[in-house]
C-alpha cells in the first residue's frame, strides 16, 4: 500500500494544473516546459496535482502518458477528486469514459453528451491499479502540493499508508453511522426527495435544506481523504447562494480555508477553476489579481486556471482561443506557463 504523504525531490519543480482529460493541452504543455514526450524526459521534475481525468475529450491518453512519466521518474502525481470518484467506483457527470453509462451535461437548459475517448477494460484494470497506488499530498520544507486542501485535521487523522478508496468509505460510513443516529441522514432523505434529488435544474430548491446541508459539510469536514481532494465545506446561509453544479443543487459552499493558512509553508493547489482575467464573483482567488498568491502570508497558490472548461465553451460553440487553459508553476520561480500562449506569466 502507497504511503499517502509522499515526499516532493528537491530542488526546481514544474506544478501542473488539473488536466480534465485535455490531451491536446497537456502535450502543448509539456513541450513549453522542455520535455521531449517521446523519449519521456523532462528538465526538471514534473508535479500533477490530481484531476486528470473526465469531461474532456482524451482521460485515457492523458493517464496513460502521466503514468509512463511516473514510472520513469521524471514525475510525480497526487490524487484529486476525480480520480477518487474512479477509485470509489461512482458514477459522475463526465466520467462515463470509464464508468460507462449515459454521460450528459447540460448547458443553458440544452443537454450535450460528452464526446470522450472510452476506455476498454484491460486498460481500466491498468489505470486504476496505478491510480491506487497514488498519494494525497507530496511534501518538502519549503513546499506542500494537495489536491484542494491542507487541512492539519484532516493529514493529522490519516494512517501513514493505506488504500484511499477504503479510507474515504469508513470515514463515510462513520460520518453517516453518527448523522442517522441524529436523525439528519432521513431528513437528507426527505428534504432530496421533496426536489427530484435535487438533480433537475428546473426544479430549484424553495426553502433552505438544513439536514441536506449538515449532511453534506460533515462528509466533507470529518472525512479526511475528501477534505484534502475536494475541499472543505459550510453552509449556505440564503436560497440565492444555491448552486446547480456538476449535476446537481449544491446547498453548502467551499470555505476559504486558505483565508486562515498560518504556516510559513508553501501550499499549490488545484480545484478551483480559477480564471486568467478577474470577472464578477471571482474574489477569493483574485484577491491579488488573477495570477496573485492568497493567504494572511499570501504563500498558498491555485494552479487551476480552468482547462477542465473547455467541454462547456465548446458546447457553447468554441473551437479556438478558449478562455479557460492548462496551466503549469515553476517552482521557485513562482512564474506560470500555459498551453496556449508563449512565454511566462509572473505570479504575484
Amino acid at each position: 500500500m502507497p504511503k499517502l504523504i509522499q515526499r516532493l525531490p528537491d530542488g526546481p519543480l514544474d506544478i501542473i494544473g488539473d488536466v480534465h482529460g485535455e490531451f491536446g493541452a497537456l502535450q502543448t504543455l509539456l513541450v513549453r516546459l522542455g520535455c521531449d514526450l517521446k523519449a519521456g524526459t523532462a528538465q526538471r521534475p514534473l508535479v500533477f496535482i490530481g484531476d486528470l481525468v473526465d469531461r474532456g475529450p482524451d482521460s485515457v491518453a492523458v493517464c496513460q502518458l502521466v503514468m509512463r512519466l511516473c514510472k520513469l521518474g521524471v514525475a510525480q502525481c497526487i490524487i484529486g477528486n476525480h480520480e477518487l470518484n474512479v477509485l470509489k467506483g461512482e458514477k459522475k457527470e463526465g466520467n462515463g469514459w470509464i464508468m460507462g453509462g449515459d454521460d450528459r451535461f447540460e448547458v443553458g437548459g440544452v443537454k450535450h453528451t460528452f464526446d470522450s475517448v472510452a476506455c476498454d477494460p484491460d486498460t481500466r484494470v491498468k489505470l486504476l491499479d496505478w491510480m491506487k497506488t497514488l498519494p494525497l499530498a507530496l511534501t518538502r520544507d519549503d513546499l506542500r502540493v494537495v489536491h484542494a486542501a491542507w487541512d492539519h485535521r484532516s493529514i493529522e487523522s490519516l494512517p501513514e499508508q493505506g488504500e484511499v478508496a477504503k479510507i474515504c468509505n469508513d470515514a463515510d460510513k462513520r460520518v453517516g453511522k453518527s448523522l442517522s443516529a441524529s436523525g439528519v441522514v432521513e431528513g437528507a432523505r426527505k428534504e432530496r426527495d421533496e426536489f427530484d434529488k435535487l438533480k433537475n435544474h428546473e426544479n430549484r430548491p424553495t426553502r433552505l435544506l438544513p439536514n441536506h446541508t449538515a449532511l453534506a459539510v460533515a462528509e466533507q469536514v470529518d472525512n479526511p481523504v475528501r477534505a484534502l481532494t475536494s475541499g472543505l465545506e459550510e453552509a449556505v446561509p440564503t436560497l440565492d447562494g444555491y448552486k446547480f453544479l456538476g449535476g446537481k443543487w449544491r446547498t453548502a459552499a467551499r470555505s476559504e480555508w486558505w483565508n486562515r493558512y498560518e504556516d510559513d509553508v508553501a501550499v499549490v493547489v488545484g480545484h478551483y477553476w480559477r480564471k486568467r482575467t478577474k470577472p464578477e464573483g471571482s474574489a477569493p482567488w483574485h484577491a491579488n489579481g488573477p495570477f496573485g498568491w492568497v493567504g494572511p502570508k499570501r504563500n498558498v497558490f491555485c494552479v487551476d486556471f480552468s482547462v477542465g472548461r473547455r467541454y462547456l465553451e465548446r458546447a457553447s460553440g468554441t473551437t479556438e482561443g478558449f478562455a479557460g487553459a492548462l496551466a503549469a508553476l515553476r517552482w521557485p520561480e513562482k512564474t506560470l506557463v500555459f498551453d496556449d500562449r508563449v512565454g511566462s506569466v509572473a505570479t504575484t
